[in-house]
């Protein structure tokens, strides 16, 4: 008897513990999302501005990226530096509750030097997932978009973190990995 109340207890625990998105908050996140990609399509920096948590940080150095709307905007003119490389990729489908991922697309053909590829993946990370632990201070359920460039020799990503809060998707980090 003990032993079944103590696996009772562990199970209820899991669940206490462990947050996930409602279907209905999963929609409005990928319409949300939706229109932070047209937004950073036109370059506009005010409609960007309204979906990112000031300041943001780089997850890994905790290095801001940028205080405020201004240097958004300065970033989103500068080719060289430009943040959102790609994330215009990833398709949705708020409708349909779907999201359409790029997977191994060919950029550019380099012979004896390897082919360079494009991976764009979005997905829903709840507290509980593996994943998660590479992310820290995670204790909510986030949306992670992945845009990974690749070859032979060298894989490299960025990794964009939302948080969903009051309704209302908010870009809180941004991981890059070499």
């Amino acid at each position: 008897m003990k032993k079944v109340l103590f696996l009772l207890f562990l199970v209820f625990s899991f669940g206490v513990y462990s947050a996930t998105f409602s279907d209905s908050d999963k929609k409005e996140i990928l319409k949300q999302f939706s229109e932070f990609q047209k937004a950073v399509k036109k370059k506009d920096a005010a409609a960007v501005s309204r979906y990112i948590s000031y300041p943001l940080k780089e997850g890994n150095t905790k290095e801001v990226i940028w205080k405020n709307s201004s240097e958004l905007a300065k970033d989103l003119k500068d080719k060289e530096t430009y943040t959102f490389y790609s994330i215009n990729e990833l398709k949705i489908d708020s409708n349909a509750n779907k999201i359409i991922n790029v997977e191994e697309r060919l950029l550019e053909k380099n012979g004896e030097f390897g082919d360079e590829f494009l991976s764009v993946t979005g997905r829903f990370l709840d507290t509980d997932d593996v994943e998660g632990t590479i992310y820290t201070g995670i204790d909510k359920p986030h949306f992670v978009v992945a845009v990974s460039v690749y070859d032979d020799m060298f894989e490299g990503g960025t990794y964009y973190l939302f948080s969903f809060e009051n309704k209302k998707l908010e870009l809180v980090s941004i991981f890059r990995l070499p």
